[in-house]
């Protein structure tokens, strides 16, 4: 047996491909809203939902086609149906835009043509409910259905068994939702063949997927990753792989946005990033920042007075605490929580991890500690259900925080952050983000800081909406730190 020789390496088992194929998902996602919208105009049109807006029953009836007919041609043209299945993101992304479209086309006339305001209202109305129900719907329906019975991940090679490969297959394994499931890696370094990365197995050099259809056969596509690791030809290397669709993952830390376009300057690929937030839309969250934040503290002002007497009641010592934290550059500020450990945490922490090893990498990898013995039992519950961070909520008021943004920090990890501090400094940490809803205590540190990064280079208001959404679902289930 050569080394040299992948087939026997490793004996793949059969991998099962999707019931559903890629070019599938589109012709599914469109029927499914042809036949929501379908059974919406039927319900709407039998239960006379248009005599409210126009004594005309004609009229309610073109305004109802209207309206439903739009939800398919906009989406159409927003090229939501030819959009794969792990684009999920960018498919919500695309369904909101094609929504505000909707309402700029048909708000136009309802505003200037004022004798057909009821047909134009009563169609706006029926296109943005078309456009929630078929979301949903293709939310709950299609991915759930198809992310039940295993035909929703899509199983892919990872080309490159590097660090970023090995990065990339554990997130892919820890979050099915997005839609892609790596079966296997290859790779040109020899020295990884006969080896497992992320607990799969590294099959050989990439010209074994043609050498050995079987191995191609377990995948539909192909992600390469490491790109600059070995000098790869990148566009060698692609023909080379036996496979429809190819994605290329760019470098951890460089180009990632949600906003980038693609622009192909005859033949040169190119994309277009907007590396900094821009200044309407920072000024727009600092707005929505003092209206919730003054909101939310006025209506659970009777909770905190109540946590506040519980905590007493519970341990000695202050009701909140302060701890400093990192605002980027050289600022500084303190974080308002309520107290939910013991007086002398820090005495109990350094002697836990003197003494218990084990808690102590535990710590150095996630600068937490699943069993605390610090923390209080009322403050156990306060963490659970995050309402130990309510008294942010004042931070957030005086312009120390964000209601979302990166973790803040404390000074004392700056070191750990390293380089991507210059990134993550640039907006005001919040008192929920994208790391909070996207694993939270079971994400490493560096992992947090490369989802914080992520999140400063790809904000914008869907995806605070999209946060805050999440935040709701995060605290119900009660997945407190």
């Amino acid at each position: 047996m050569s080394k040299s020789d992948p087939e026997v390496i490793y004996d793949l088992a059969p991998d099962r491909r999707s019931a559903v194929p890629a070019v599938g998902m589109g012709l599914l996602l469109a029927l499914t809203d042809g036949t929501v919208l379908a059974a919406m105009g039927w319900l709407l049109s039998t239960g006379d939902a248009g005599a409210v807006i126009s004594a005309d029953p004609d009229l309610a009836q073109r305004a109802l086609l209207t309206g439903l007919m739009l939800v398919p041609l906009i989406k159409s043209v927003f090229g939501i149906y030819a959009l794969g299945r792990f684009d999920y993101g960018e498919r919500t992304r695309r369904t909101f835009q094609a929504a505000v479209l909707c309402t700029a086309v048909l708000l136009v006339p309802f505003v200037v043509m004022e004798g057909f305001r009821s047909f134009f209202g009563l169609s706006l109305a029926v296109a943005l409910g078309g456009f929630a129900l078929t979301f949903l719907v293709d939310l709950l329906l299609v991915h759930g259905v198809l992310a039940l019975t295993g035909q929703w991940g899509k199983p892919v090679v990872i080309v490159g068994a590097g660090p970023q490969g090995a990065a990339l297959a554990e997130k892919l394994q820890r979050l099915p939702w997005l839609g892609m499931r790596p079966v296997c890696f290859v790779d040109d370094d020899e020295s990884l063949w006969h080896s497992r990365v992320a607990n799969l197995p590294v099959i050989g050099p990439p010209d074994s997927l043609c050498t050995f259809p079987a191995y191609a056969g377990q995948a539909q596509a192909a992600v390469v990753t490491d790109l600059g690791r070995n000098g790869t030809d990148l566009t060698g290397l692609i023909r080379r792989l036996p496979f429809r669709q190819v994605y290329c993952v760019l470098g951890e830390g460089s180009v990632a946005s949600l906003d980038a376009s693609y622009h192909n300057l005859y033949g040169s690929p190119t994309l277009r990033v907007s590396l900094r937030p821009p200044t309407t839309y920072l000024r727009i969250r600092r707005a929505m920042d003092i209206v919730l934040a003054g909101s939310l503290l006025v209506a659970f002002a009777p909770l905190m007075i109540a946590i506040a007497l519980l905590i007493k009641l519970d341990s000695r010592g202050p009701v909140l605490f302060r701890q400093q934290r990192w605002a980027g550059g050289k600022r500084t500020f303190d974080v308002l929580k309520f107290r939910t450990m013991h007086v002398d945490a820090e005495e109990q922490l350094q002697r836990l991890l003197e003494r218990d090893e084990e808690a102590r990498r535990e710590y150095e990898i996630y600068h937490k500690l699943r069993y605390d013995p610090r923390i209080t039992p009322f403050g156990r519950f306060l963490r659970k259900t995050s309402m130990d961070e309510l008294p942010q909520l004042w931070n957030i008021l005086t312009g120390e925080m964000s209601l979302i943004g990166p973790r803040a920090y404390m000074p004392r990890e700056l070191p750990e952050v390293g380089k991507s501090a210059d990134v993550i400094g640039t907006v005001r940490p919040g008192l929920t983000g994208y790391w909070q809803v996207s694993g939270r205590h079971r994400t490493s540190f560096q992992e947090r800081v490369t989802m914080d990064v992520f999140y400063v280079r790809n904000c914008g208001l869907l995806f605070d909406f999209y946060i805050l959404w999440k935040t709701v679902f995060v605290v119900l289930r009660g997945e407190g730190s």
